[in-house]
């Protein structure tokens, strides 16, 4: 992912001292909830998240016994990771590695969640899929999240507009964000200004633009079984039925074929 032709979130390795502050929308505990009811009802015992970032959905599964293992492409990331690991006294491993490429050996389940599959471009994600499969015991789960292109109105993505005011240490970040469709292209582009002000120095003014490659949940059926996966399920991140026009985000798992 650090070759992305789609842009990152500045606060994915340039400010990584902000990741959690921003990746808070309040919704994280109840994601992290459902998507542990489906590995458990699956009866997976080991799980690897290839984009666990500092670390929402290792924690807490391996607070409710699974064994895990966090990867991510982000070097800064990763040792936050690692110092809550040391904080926490749990023996969780890190490893530096792309979703894309990574090898670490088989697991009873993948995950990668908060749309890291947007990241990517089409060919990009396609090209993970094949190596997720190879990451995965026969029978094996993939699951992921990513924002529903059907879904995406005009007044959805209007919503989508934040104002954030976050403290780290001694500096603190506001930001702004806006972020617009292209509907045939499925890119939801978001525009983020950022400023910063350690103490009571003077500002530093930052602009960044991302965009994330979205998904029909028709499309990402056929991209995952042309590729090696059985889709299993698609639901609301909170577990909800999914509805193609109305379901924001569409939370998927797969079988390894």
């Amino acid at each position: 992912m650090g070759n992305t032709k789609l842009g990152l979130p500045l606060e994915y390795q340039r400010h990584p001292e902000f990741f959690d502050a921003f990746s808070d929308n309040g919704h994280a505990a109840a994601t992290n909830t459902v998507i542990e009811k489906l590995l458990r009802k699956q009866k997976v015992h080991t799980v690897l998240d290839m984009t666990c970032g500092t670390g929402s959905q290792v924690w807490h599964l391996a607070k409710h016994g699974y064994k895990v293992t966090g990867a991510d492409f982000s070097p800064a990331l990763l040792r936050i990771a690692r110092a809550k690991a040391r904080i926490e006294k749990t023996a969780v491993e890190f490893i530096d590695g792309d979703m894309r490429t990574l090898q670490v050996g088989v697991f009873d389940a993948v995950i990668t969640i908060d749309n890291a599959v947007g990241h990517l471009t089409k060919a990009g994600f396609e090209k993970s899929l094949r190596n997720i499969r190879r990451n995965l015991k026969a029978g094996g789960l993939y699951v992921f999240d990513i924002f529903n292109l059907s879904a995406m109105t005009n007044k959805v993505v209007a919503d989508f507009t934040m104002y954030w005011s976050r403290n780290s240490g001694n500096t603190r970040c506001h930001d702004v964000q806006c972020s617009t469709i292209d509907r045939q292209q499925g890119l939801l582009t978001s525009y983020d200004n950022y400023v910063f002000q350690k103490g009571a120095g003077k500002p530093q003014t930052l602009k960044s633009k991302f965009s994330l490659q979205l998904y029909t949940a028709e499309e990402l059926r056929s991209m995952l079984a042309r590729n090696g996966f059985d889709p299993l399920m698609q639901c609301g991140l909170d577990g909800s039925r999914f509805v193609s026009g109305k379901t924001t985000s569409i939370l998927t798992m797969a079988r390894r074929c």
